[in-house]
């Protein structure tokens, strides 16, 4: 059973592998990751943040529980404009930051039968988008974050302790 990787776990740090073989393993494979991403409540997960150097991302919708899957998504565009948003993540639970990021993209990604796809996001869909495929790259909400607003003792305590192993 898969469970989240919490931070200073080495894997969020790393870049994941691509993903090749399109089969059943996959599509079980997300369909887990979603019922973790909905069990602790949250509207993005990436393979890193379930200990796998895949290259795939779960978005939710956390209205109606339904789900996508993003198969070695990249960003292709990226909007002058942008906003800045308080983000948390499962990974770092119980810490929040406000992060700056375009307000809208664009990006290709494979489906699970590897079909390629090109399209566009805005709003609260490109953040998630953005923070999910920043975990696929080893980048942490907290890198981009202007500020700490909750949890910069317990960020402290887990970095102190991560550079004393």
């Amino acid at each position: 059973m898969l469970k989240i990787a919490k931070y200073p776990a080495e894997i969020l740090r790393k870049n994941a592998k691509p993903i090749s073989e399109f089969n059943d393993d996959l599509k079980k494979l997300a369909e887990d990751m979603a019922k973790i991403m909905y069990e602790d409540d949250g509207i993005g997960l990436a393979g890193p943040q379930v200990s796998l150097s895949k290259n795939i991302i779960i978005i939710g919708d956390s209205d109606e529980h339904s789900w996508k899957a993003y198969i070695n998504p990249i960003i292709t565009y990226i909007s002058k404009n942008t906003t800045t948003t308080e983000e948390g993540c499962l990974s770092l639970p119980n810490i929040f930051g406000n992060v700056t990021r375009p307000k809208k993209i664009r990006f290709k990604y494979q489906d699970l039968d590897g079909k390629t796809h090109k399209t566009k996001a805005k709003g609260l869909d490109a953040i998630v988008i953005q923070h999910e495929v920043d975990h696929l790259n080893g980048v942490l909400f907290i890198d981009r974050a202007d500020k700490i607003t909750k949890g910069q003792d317990i960020l402290d305590s887990l970095k102190n302790n991560g550079d004393n192993k």
